[in-house]
């Protein structure tokens, strides 16, 4: 029983982050732009570039973090 149970749960995670990556997808083709599909609270956050990078220089990750390492991190990244 628990088997099926975790097998029922990730399933719903696979198609989270099909969902995740489709919106990166979709949102690249209309900006342009390079999106990263991140794990964050048991879920999937979809965020551009430009917006990490951001968040890095306003000093949100702890220190020592780069765009790069983020960029390692990620599930998915457009283009």
């Amino acid at each position: 029983m628990v088997k099926l149970i975790q097998r029922i749960i990730g399933w719903f995670q696979r198609q989270r982050l099909k969902a995740a990556i489709r919106k990166a997808n979709r949102m690249f083709a209309a900006t342009g732009m390079k999106f990263y599909v991140l794990r964050y609270n048991k879920g999937f956050l979809v965020k551009s570039k430009q917006e990490l990078t951001k968040l890095v220089k306003d000093g949100y990750f702890q220190k020592g973090v780069s765009i790069q390492t983020i960029g390692k991190l990620a599930l998915y990244q457009t283009r």
